[in-house]
């Protein structure tokens, strides 16, 4: 199929189609044209030029409606209905001319009435997206899901720059830092999935695979008007080269926006108390409702729990997954324990904290190092001069606590 001419204010291809239908001349037709562009305000293209369009658009007509079908885009008519306008037909006479000619289209009648009345009462600009009311634009954003969202933005650059000032359609995001692979999902979505050994990246430098992380995730984190209801971010525990390089490069893209992200729900994995604190200095304190975090027993939690994010948070959750050696460690890692606990257990809004372990666990030294105390529920127990109560579970070889506030 033949391209358009650049930088026209019409559709030129729609228009000589048209004029063709009604047996215009090349001549008629481009003085139509020019009589079109003049009212627009825009620069006419030479009538040789226009003859070279209006001949391969004829050739093209010929050739794909002899069969009696089109497998011609669909065309943009408001050159023509513009054209109808200017040369004084009706709006009855403009629409049946228009369904003739583009028989094998369907015409929105609504359409051509709104285009119709526009240009007859003197506003010939062919409005865009950018001239709409920003709730106009914000509503139709409001129901796209994350693909039509993309799409929508990719349509022009006027159009990317009004739906970049609202607030993105999307309410959780996800983010998995893995051994050799990182993905980002929207929604649900998967947005983006890299993985350094896909034949693709297999040969591309550690520096460079990188570098094409943030991307899909800063499209929607760098907008001050995101709006989440959940943010996940989840690592393994391994110290591997490209571990650390996907973690990093997260991190520091939150860091490097000039506003802090509202979130509702947090949750994230993290083994190193430094990345976990400066995950969390980028989330919004007051908009937080719940934290919760899971680690492997080597945060310090006092540095976290002195956070306004933590101190400011409706609800706290500590959900710790860790390695305790036989029997004869759980001395120390009881009293380790013990301390994270009312430590914890003293923020305002404390909920919770999980801890499972890899181990049989020697829940009768637990119960007489922290010198707990019986209660009325089953494996329930309180420990003296606090206000915590520690729920022992033991779930068929992997034993957990439960630790949460009377």
């Amino acid at each position: 199929m033949t391209d358009l001419p650049p930088n026209s204010p019409i559709d030129i291809r729609a228009l000589t189609l048209y004029d063709i239908h009604q047996w215009k001349t090349t001549e008629k037709s481009y003085k139509n044209y020019e009589k079109l562009c003049k009212v627009l305000g825009n620069e006419a293209i030479s009538y040789e030029e226009y003859e070279k369009w209006f001949n391969k658009y004829l050739e093209e007509n010929y050739y794909s409606t002899r069969d009696g079908s089109s497998s011609l885009p669909i065309p943009d008519i408001r050159g023509c209905i513009l054209s109808n306008v200017i040369n004084g037909k009706s709006a009855k006479k403009s629409i049946d001319d228009l369904c003739d000619a583009f028989k094998y289209q369907k015409i929105d009648k609504e359409d051509h009435s709104f285009w119709y009345k526009r240009f007859r009462s003197g506003h010939f600009s062919q409005v865009t997206f950018s001239d709409f009311p920003e709730d106009v634009v914000a509503e139709i954003v409001g129901k796209c899901d994350i693909k039509s969202y993309s799409n929508l933005r990719s349509v022009s650059h006027g159009l990317r720059t009004v739906i970049d000032h609202l607030k993105p359609p999307c309410t959780d995001i996800k983010v998995y830092c893995g051994d050799t692979r990182i993905n980002v999902s929207v929604d649900g979505a998967l947005l983006a999935d890299w993985d350094y050994y896909k034949p693709a990246n297999r040969y591309l430098p550690m520096e460079q695979f990188v570098k094409r992380i943030p991307g899909p995730l800063k499209l929607f984190l760098s907008n001050p008007k995101l709006r989440l209801e959940s943010f996940t971010f989840y690592t393994n525990s391994n110290y591997r080269a490209t571990t650390y390089s996907f973690r990093k490069t997260v991190i520091n893209l939150l860091n490097s926006l000039n506003h802090k992200i509202h979130v509702e729900n947090c949750s994230i994995e993290m083994e190193n108390t430094e990345d976990l604190i400066r995950i969390l200095q980028c989330f919004k304190p007051r908009k937080l409702e719940k934290i919760t975090l899971c680690d492997n027993l080597s945060l310090d939690m006092n540095q976290i729990i002195n956070m306004d994010q933590w101190k400011q948070a409706k609800h706290h959750g500590l959900s710790v997954y860790g390695t305790v050696s036989p029997p004869r460690s759980n001395i120390f890692f009881i009293f380790q324990l013990l301390k994270d606990i009312l430590s914890v257990s003293k923020s305002k809004n404390f909920a919770h904290i999980e801890v499972g372990v890899d181990y049989m666990f020697d829940t009768e030294e637990a119960k007489r190092v922290l010198n707990l105390q019986p209660t009325a529920s089953p494996e329930v127990y309180s420990i003296p001069n606090s206000n915590v109560l520690i729920q022992l579970n033991d779930y068929g070889g992997l034993d957990s606590l439960k630790i949460y506030r009377k």
